[in-house]
């Protein structure tokens, strides 16, 4: 037990002893912190600690402004100037900040503004506010806002009160940020290293704590108070069927805010960066394949690599959340090529046995798939040195086009959960990112 201090000589990891403390860990909880916790769980505060870390941390706003197009940011000698509160002359209007982009030394000039309006715990931006706020941007000279909630948008240039507002926005620019997105976009730069500054790596983990501890602000963790009669009915139609207007719009909107948290989630609990691919117009995307199909279907894209693309799909009528990827081999027969899969897969895949391998072959019209395989039973091949796997077939062809790699799980009654649903989406795909995608070699 530590009882003094010898300089030079003491070990900083054994300091807590000095204080009576268990560990270093619960000493470091009594740590100086940047953002307090607890006092601060208001839109304001909120707004504030935001925007300060945003004009401190160069490479966190230009990420954040690239994305709603803001290519200024990058210009030499740009500035972020930030303010909060800034109330108008009738005392009626007040946005919870307001953000400046300037480029010059001495004489720093406008290239960019826009107001902030933000909300925390469960409220929504205001349909009514947000047009107030938008006559008097506009009268201002100002035609940017940027709105902040717990609300998730599938893109930043999609704000989700903008068709509410349609007609009123016209040459007009609503953008939008979730607090999860901001929140794991701070930890994908620390964990990729993009930081330059020591500096900013300590405000943005500072930032992510508070994100983190913050009673106020969450990722989406619930489909809804309605989801579980949505998706029964959903699930008792036959397939050709019709389903209402509430019952397809309700479904889209709750599953539109899971599959942006998928991307944020599996970024935040990998070293990847997994963006969603999407349509421009995607609710009338999902809509239609719920309508027609009885299904939903997303796409992820991990670090920006087109051959690193995976899909889940969500069968309502079988009631099973499905995982795949495709995955193409380009040298070798089907032998060699089958090799080559199980040599990717065989290092660190996981619980095997829940893995499906079908071989697509070219050319053949009338049957161009083989059957199903266990990625354990191609184990087994492999190591008994059979002359042919099981996927492969040279009645249909020798050289195998691509393989499907998929997982399917059957959750039946957890299906209809609001809470179990995404949870067992959510690990599904987590487990398919880290058993197979990090797997997948480029060929």
């Amino acid at each position: 037990m530590l009882k003094k201090i010898d300089i030079g000589k003491t070990k900083f990891s054994d300091l807590h002893q000095l204080f009576n403390f268990n560990s270093h860990v619960e000493f470091e909880n009594k740590k100086s912190r940047l953002f307090p916790i607890g006092n601060t769980n208001m839109e304001v505060p909120t707004v504030a600690i935001f925007l300060s870390s945003l004009s401190a941390v160069k490479e966190f706003r230009e990420e954040l402004f690239l994305t709603i197009g803001v290519k200024k940011i990058k210009t030499a000698n740009v500035a972020v100037h930030t303010y909060t509160e800034l109330e108008d002359d009738s005392k009626t209007n007040r946005p919870d900040g307001l953000i400046v982009i300037t480029s010059g030394k001495h004489e720093p000039i406008i290239e960019w503004i826009g107001f902030v309006e933000a909300k925390v715990a469960t409220k929504q931006v205001d349909i009514d506010q947000m047009e107030r706020y938008i006559k008097l941007s506009r009268s201002l000279g100002i035609s940017n806002i940027i709105t902040i909630s717990n609300n998730l948008a599938t893109n930043p240039k999609q704000n989700p009160i903008a068709d509410k507002l349609k007609g009123k926005v016209n040459r007009f620019n609503l953008y939008h940020w979730s607090w999860t997105y901001l929140k794991v976009t701070a930890s994908r730069l620390i964990k990729n290293n993009v930081l330059q500054d020591e500096d900013h790596v300590y405000i943005l983990i500072e930032l992510r704590r508070y994100f983190e501890n913050h009673k106020k602000l969450s990722n989406y963790i619930n489909m809804g108070s309605q989801w579980k009669s949505v998706a029964e009915r959903i699930n008792a139609l036959p397939l050709k069927s019709s389903i209402d207007n509430f019952t397809l719009e309700y479904a889209v909107n709750s599953y539109l805010q899971e599959e942006k948290d998928v991307s944020l989630q599996l970024t935040d609990r990998s070293n990847m960066h997994v963006e969603l691919i999407h349509s421009k117009d995607r609710f009338s995307e999902l809509k239609k394949l719920l309508n027609d199909k009885k299904v939903f279907i997303s796409k992820f894209m991990i670090n920006g690599n087109k051959n690193k693309i995976f899909s889940i799909e969500i069968d309502f009528l079988q009631l099973q959340i499905r995982c795949s990827v495709e995955v193409v081999i380009k040298t070798g027969k089907a032998k060699s090529q089958t090799s080559q899969l199980i040599r990717m897969l065989e290092s660190d895949s996981g619980a095997t046995d829940s893995m499906l391998i079908t071989a697509k072959y070219p050319y053949n019209k009338i049957k161009k798939r083989s059957e199903e395989t266990h990625l354990s039973k191609l184990f087994d091949e492999k190591y008994k040195k059979v002359s042919e796997y099981s996927v492969n077939d040279k009645a249909i062809g020798d050289t195998v086009k691509s393989f499907e790699i998929k997982t399917r799980d059957i959750i039946n009654k957890q299906f209809f959960s609001a809470k179990n649903f995404v949870k067992k989406l959510e690990d599904n795909a987590e487990v398919f990112l880290t058993q197979v995608m990090v797997n997948i070699k480029d060929n």
